[in-house]
């Protein structure tokens, strides 16, 4: 099937995620088909996409970079001039409004749900899988992201690819302007910390135990009150954005654009990261990382969670010592062992993390090369869509 325009729904509800993930999928298929296909991104609220991309302004609707971003509101309101696409993706099963589908049924040829990330062996079953409309010539199918060749694969964009190649060579460049504030930066391990609550007592006591200095960039909300809770019970020095503690300084970063965090990333030692989109960006990175994976009741997490230490585990096994993937799986299990988000002190031990960090990153790039090859999210949507 041709494409000739592509509407990408997003219903953001608390975090930048969502929107993140859109935001990628968009500047692909931009740059796949640059003016030969219209795309639009239909936002229900446009606060958060702010944030994220600096051009972007609080309208209704707006074009960037060759991109239309509009609001449901705006649709809404217009939908006796506004056509819909003959593909749409419907990101994590949002509500698209009636007013819009109302429309899609008959004009619409494809839609396809975008599901969340997970490494659960089900996915596969489910991927390309039918959801019956019983109306109009639309017709729906599921698409289940995933880390093996059957299902949806991972955003693995050129841009973010090319933005790491970049960053790679002028890594001199992009650490002066990333961590000016930080003294004698090349002699210091370097990593960044996003989270959601997270008690840091155990990280923080084992960073201690190194024979180096230790400097640690919070980024977001959570990850920063959860340092403060940490600082009233330790005695730390403040300079103003920067805390002290012994041999261990910690940075509170400010909101970055989309692109700058992918670059920041690229420049660290070491990435601990929250949720789905930054997660697949620090995976992309191939240097060490550990997930703070979004918890869910009943600790169906830690069920996502096993999914994907049983892939990663099925492609690195036999190229890396047993007793550091052992170790690499117990720490992300104690990492994310909660039942609900908390400032209560975990079990979690760092120590063989630190120890390991060339090993791991050499095996992280592996998995990220097989994740390349062969687990392109946007080439498999596209492949898809013109099959069909």
């Amino acid at each position: 099937m041709q494409i000739k325009s592509v509407d990408i729904f997003c219903e953001i509800i608390d975090n930048f995620g969502d929107i993140g993930v859109v935001y990628r999928v968009a500047k692909e298929l931009k740059k796949i088909y640059n003016n030969q296909v219209k795309i639009r991104v239909i936002l229900n609220r446009i606060d958060e996409f702010l944030s994220i991309n600096p051009s972007a302004k609080n309208l209704e609707i707006q074009e960037i970079d060759g991109i239309c971003y509009c609001t449901y509101e705006y649709i809404k309101k217009n939908m006796c001039t506004f056509s819909t696409a003959n593909v749409i993706i419907e990101a994590f099963g949002c509500t698209i409004p009636e007013e819009y589908m109302n429309v899609a049924y008959n004009n619409s040829d494809l839609i396809l749900n975008l599901e969340y990330l997970s490494a659960e062996d089900w996915v596969e079953d489910f991927h390309l899988q039918e959801s019956i409309l019983g109306k109009g010539k639309l017709r729906k199918f599921f698409f289940m992201p995933g880390f093996t060749e059957k299902t949806g694969g991972i955003i693995t964009d050129s841009l973010y690819l090319d933005r790491i190649t970049k960053v790679k060579n002028n890594l001199s460049e992009y650490r002066k302007k990333y961590l000016k504030n930080i003294d004698n930066y090349d002699n210091k391990l370097i990593g960044t910390i996003f989270t959601y609550e997270k008690n840091f007592a155990p990280l923080m006591r084992d960073l201690k135990k190194l024979d180096r200095e230790v400097a640690l960039l919070a980024m977001g909300e959570k990850t920063q009150e959860s340092f403060k809770e940490f600082f009233k019970k330790n005695f730390v020095e403040k300079l103003g954005n920067i805390y002290k503690y012994g041999k261990i300084e910690i940075e509170f970063y400010d909101f970055l654009s989309q692109e700058e965090y992918e670059e920041l990333i690229n420049v660290v030692d070491f990435n601990f990261v929250r949720g789905e989109d930054s997660f697949i960006r620090a995976v992309l990175t191939g240097k060490p990382y550990l997930w703070h994976i979004y918890c869910q009741k009943e600790f169906i997490h830690m069920d996502k969670l096993q999914g994907f230490l049983d892939k990663y585990r099925a492609q690195v096994q036999g190229q890396i010592a047993e007793d550091i993937l052992l170790n690499q799986e117990k720490l992300f299990k104690d990492y994310n062992f909660r039942n609900e988000n908390t400032l209560d002190e975990g079990k979690e031990e760092f120590s063989n993390f630190f120890h390991n960090l060339n090993e791991i990153e050499r095996v992280n790039s592996l998995y990220k090369d097989f994740l390349i090859l062969n687990c392109n999210l946007i080439n498999k949507i596209k492949d898809f869509i013109e099959k069909f």
